[in-house]
């Protein structure tokens, strides 16, 4: 594995986990979670969100599977930004996880990336 496969493979752990974590979090209905769904209205979706939060990042990790986890993780982190922004909330963490979460996908997909981009 080369150095920027490992980085990339740590930049996508780094994006993923608080998605993965939060999704946890949110199945097993822990109190700090239940609590920062309510304020952002969504407190009737906790365990749907769960599953979908942790599938999102099961997909994400998953080589062959990681271009659509990580379409889906942006589309997700999208829809968290615009439910921050309603409620006049912070929204800087989510507005960056995709970022990290591409990068760490491009790094670890290096040479299909160049293959692809550049038909080589």
């Amino acid at each position: 594995m080369q150095i920027s496969e490992t980085l990339g493979f740590a930049l996508s752990v780094i994006g993923i986990l608080p998605i993965a974590v939060g999704g946890v979090m949110y199945f097993f209905r822990v109190p700090v979670a239940v609590k920062k769904i309510q304020h952002v209205g969504f407190s009737h979706m906790l365990a749907p969100f769960g599953i979908i939060k942790i599938l999102i990042a099961v997909l994400t990790m998953i080589p062959a599977t990681s271009f659509v986890g990580v379409i889906l993780a942006t589309g997700w982190m999208g829809g968290a930004t615009a439910a921050h922004i309603r409620i006049r909330d912070k929204f800087v963490f989510q507005a960056l996880l995709p970022i990290l979460i591409w990068v760490g996908f491009g790094l670890r997909h290096q040479a299909e990336m160049r293959a692809l981009l550049l038909g080589r």
